[in-house]
């Protein structure tokens, strides 16, 4: 019996030698370049035939195996500790009564025509969060997501503003930081940072976070505009000053 003398294919992307009969490479899946393959007649080992055609049927090499299982195991394993540190709460303010804060948006109204700075410890801020959000718990609660508080923690510089939601009565905690800019005379907040959990977000994706803090400024847009009124807004720690515009 003859038949056709097996040219050994070599892959051009991973070198590795193939069987004449393969289509693809054997070992990295590459579609072979088959015009090297010269046909001879000669006689075949039965052996040989044998030995190739199990080497053909048989399955990925075992390197391959153990590098797809390896990199299946890193990416749950990453998968698992970031759930666990979007789960995880984070530094956030114990709960403040709101008792005596709520004139902050009234006297947030009169400071320019008194020209007078306004100083208000975190407490104080996170007591007027907790007077001002509490009438409107109805509008921020979601399907499966009811709203808990909103709290803030004032840096040298910058504050971090934190929401507090319920996953059926399980707590978990979303963050932005802001400092405050001064543009065309007007204050603006800009986001410098931010988390779910204890798992930070890149600032690149902070952009398509603001759908999560939507109904909360919603709620808190009329304090909003009054600070951007304002002349300056200068973070300290556990405090802020906000001073009035400067007459002309």
């Amino acid at each position: 019996m003859t038949t056709d003398t097996i040219t050994k294919i070599i892959c051009a992307e991973c070198r590795h030698e193939n069987e004449a009969e393969r289509i693809y490479c054997h070992n990295c899946g590459e579609r072979l370049d088959r015009s090297a393959v010269v046909a001879t007649k000669k006689a075949e080992d039965p052996a040989e035939t044998h030995r190739r055609l199990r080497k053909m049927l048989s399955g990925p090499s075992r390197t391959r195996q153990n590098f797809f299982t390896a990199s299946k195991l890193l990416l749950a394993a990453a998968a698992t500790a970031g759930l666990v540190q979007m789960v995880l709460p984070p530094e956030f303010p114990e709960p403040v009564k709101n008792v005596g804060m709520m004139q902050i948006d009234l006297q947030l109204e009169s400071a320019p025509q008194r020209s007078a700075e306004l100083n208000y410890s975190q407490q104080d801020i996170n007591g007027y969060l907790a007077y001002r959000l509490t009438t409107k718990k109805r509008l921020l609660n979601k399907p499966f997501l009811d709203f808990g508080r909103a709290a803030v923690v004032f840096k040298e510089g910058y504050c971090v503003i934190g929401w507090e939601r319920l996953f059926f009565g399980y707590p978990l905690y979303s963050q932005s930081s802001f400092r405050m800019d001064l543009n065309a005379g007007k204050i603006s907040a800009v986001r410098t940072g931010g988390w779910i959990g204890r798992l930070p977000i890149h600032p690149a994706l902070l952009k398509y976070a603001d759908v999560i803090y939507a109904d909360v400024w919603s709620a808190l847009d009329h304090e909003r505009k009054l600070l951007s009124k304002m002349g300056s807004v200068t973070f300290h720690d556990g405090s802020v000053t906000i001073a009035p515009p400067a007459r002309g």
